[in-house]
This record gives C-alpha cells, structure tokens and sequence, in this order.
C-alpha cells in the first residue's frame, strides 16, 4: 500500500498516526523542490528513503510519502537491488574493486571513518559504514582474499564481533554504471538509465491519496515553481526533473 499527501507535514503526520497502530509502515520523505536542486538535500531524509527501498523488497509494507517523494526518480527495482555488495569470508576480490563497487554506490573516501557512508582504506584493510549496520565494518584482506570481517568502535577504532559476511547496501539513490566524481542532481539520473517510480519497487500497490485536491493544487503550484526555474536558469523547456503527476 502506498499512501500519498501533498506535503512533507503531512505525510510525517500520517505516518506518526500509523505508528500506533503498525511497525509495518516506512517513510519515503522528500526534500521540496527547491532544496533539491540546490543540491541540500536533508541526510536525514536521503537514509530514511533509502532504509524503506531496502526494506520493500523483502517484505509489504504501507508506505508514506509526499507528492516530491511520489514523483522522484529512482534507479530500476532490479539495478537497486544488484547493487549491493555482499562481501564474505573467504571470498576472492580485489582490494580496488571492491573500492570502485562501494564508490557507484555511494560512498565517499575518507583517511577514517566516523560516520555513515564513509570508507576508509589502510593497505589490505578496508573500513566502511553501510547505512544497514548500527556499527562501521571493518574487511580484511590477505592478497585478494577476505580474511576477516568484523564490527569496529566508531570512536576507539577497535575491532570487536566477528562476521561471516556483510551486506553493503547503496547511500545513493543515483546508481548508475559509471563511476561519478561527485553526487549529481536526480534528475540528471535520465542521462545514463530509463528511471523508475517508487511504484516500481512496489508489487501492484493500492494506491490512497491523502485529500486528492490538496495534491493537485501542490501539483500544479509545483510545475509553476519548475518552470520559473527553467527560465531563470536558462534551462531547457523540455528538460525533466521527476515525473509527472
């Protein structure tokens, strides 16, 4: 089930209501126009959208959002879900591989990790914090052989629990082939891949609309907001910054 409202406010509003009655409801927030395309768009938000595109697809959910969540573009169900690096004991994989996967997927190189999408890398040991682990991962490496995986302290450095193998999931939604310098806007997503809906990551999904008129009043203050855009910034008329309505 996915549920739309015309506003952020709106939508975290409902979602809290759900909460009551539910666990089997996620958030799927999206910053308003403007801030997206000024490139600020809230962390905070970016982690919550991607913890639910990784949580349905494993299971139903009710999904919340508004209308910019509705309409963003979004890298295929399928090329999503590919992009994860599963990275096990034993495994054969070249230290600058892995680095290059972890970098189309989103994360940044830092000399140590302190926070979530960072990786780090010392010789044969990579450390990295996906978004799907509550403790930075640190990979080892004998050659091109994993030798050991485990959890490390995020402030004293020190490896503790020991796995057998880790899921790396995305910290971007712009998951292409190549591998960028820096995190494009999402509209930018149409120049490499035919993109997707958060429809698509759903199985048939019903379909609510929080006070349909609100949306479309939103709607249609949103496509007057976009084209005062285009003309100030002397953009094309046809360019495309999500879908339409």
């Amino acid at each position: 089930i996915i549920c739309i409202s015309s506003t952020i406010y709106e939508a975290n509003k409902l979602y809290q209501i759900l909460l009551n009655y539910t666990d089997k409801v996620s958030f799927f927030p999206m910053d308003d126009f403007l801030t997206s395309e000024a490139l600020a768009i809230s962390p905070e938000f970016k982690f919550t959208r991607l913890d639910t595109l990784n949580t349905i697809l494993n299971e139903n959910r009710i999904v919340i959002t508004n209308l910019l969540g509705f309409l963003r573009f979004l890298p295929s169900h399928k090329k999503y879900k590919d992009s994860f690096q599963l990275v096990k004991l034993n495994d054969e994989i070249k230290i600058e591989d892995l680095v290059e996967n972890l970098f189309k997927i989103g994360y940044k190189r830092e000399s140590i990790v302190n926070k979530t999408g960072e990786i780090a890398v010392r010789g044969f040991i990579i450390d990295v914090f996906p978004i799907n682990y509550k403790n930075p991962i640190r990979i080892e490496f004998w050659g091109d052989q994993v030798d050991r995986i485990c959890e490390f302290d995020i402030d004293t450095q020190i490896s503790k629990d020991r796995l057998d193998e880790v899921i790396i999931t995305p910290t971007t939604e712009f998951i292409v082939d190549d591998v960028l310098e820096e995190e494009p806007k999402q509209r930018e997503i149409v120049k490499y891949i035919n993109p997707s809906s958060i429809l698509d990551y759903l199985d048939n999904p019903i379909i609510f609309y929080d006070d349909r008129k609100s949306i479309e009043n939103s709607y249609n203050l949103l496509e007057e907001e976009i084209n005062d855009y285009k003309v100030n910034n002397e953009l094309e008329s046809n360019t495309r910054f999500m879908f339409n309505l």
